[in-house]
């Protein structure tokens, strides 16, 4: 005959069993819980963000610089052995390309291909029109940033006044950067190396924009101007006898000015912001 529990252990065993029920029934009402407040279905995970793509590129910059009216000599070999010259002057890599702002960037070596009776490569805007020395009011205009300059520090002829025609191998007025000056080296001669130079500006640094003007009034005399970080300077200089009434026109652009070029990557680097040139006749 099977004895029974004795009363403390009973009481111990019922209240377990009580406890063990009262658990059974929280876990079923938090079930039920559940379910009613989701359908009777887990929560669905929430719709992942589409994987990134590539970042669209950036609009190709457009020239802000009107071309027309000009023809453009590169330091590449032609057919001759002569720089090139593309005509009409048109965007053409590695030397002349669209600058982020819409302007142009000149690049020219130290070494390359040369114009003839030219020692020093260039990447060099020639105006397509010719005007007369003295004679009518015409004028260039620039706003450039120089990036690099030759490693010789003889530096870059940034704008001219050329000789045309009969005089087409004789320059004539050049606003040259050099060792941190900017200044206009006026000949006196057509054949010869006499010449007066008229500084400009000092302490001009790269990575900087300036201005500068070439103007010949049409009244014997050049007119001439540069601005840098809001101070602005001005000179005049008389037409030199053996050029007056000669047919002449404007130059611009990366004429580097290296005797000692040193290496592929030596040269100039020029961002022309703006360029234009304003012709008039008497």
């Amino acid at each position: 005959m099977r004895r029974g529990l004795p009363p403390k252990l009973s009481a111990v065993s019922k209240k377990r069993q009580w406890l063990a029920a009262a658990a059974a029934l929280l876990v079923l009402a938090g079930g039920l819980w559940i379910g009613l407040g989701t359908g009777g279905h887990p929560p669905a995970p929430g719709p992942s963000a589409p994987p990134a793509g590539p970042a669209a590129p950036p609009p190709p910059p457009g020239v802000g610089i009107n071309l027309a009216g000009w023809k453009l000599s590169i330091p590449q070999e032609n057919g001759d052995g002569n720089a090139s010259t593309i005509d009409p002057a048109a965007i053409t890599a590695p030397w002349m390309t669209a600058a982020p702002d819409g302007g142009l960037m000149f690049w020219a070596p130290s070494q390359g291909a040369t114009t003839t009776n030219s020692d020093h490569p260039r990447t060099e805007l020639n105006s397509l029109t010719n005007f007369t020395a003295g004679k009518g009011t015409h004028t260039l205009n620039a706003s450039v940033t120089l990036l690099q300059v030759p490693q010789d520090g003889q530096g870059i002829i940034l704008g001219q006044i050329h000789g045309a025609n009969d005089i087409s191998s004789v320059p004539y007025v050049m606003v040259r950067f050099q060792q941190g000056q900017l200044k206009v080296v006026v000949k006196q001669v057509q054949d010869g190396n006499d010449h007066i130079n008229y500084p400009l500006l000092d302490n001009v640094p790269l990575n900087s924009p300036f201005d500068f003007t070439i103007t010949d009034p049409g009244n014997g005399s050049l007119a001439f101007s540069a601005t840098l970080n809001g101070t602005t300077r001005q000179l005049t200089a008389p037409i030199p006898g053996e050029f007056k009434g000669q047919t002449v026109r404007f130059q611009a652009g990366d004429y580097q000015q290296a005797d000692d070029p040193a290496g592929a990557h030596d040269g100039g680097r020029v961002i022309f912001h703006r360029l234009d040139q304003q012709l008039t006749t008497s």
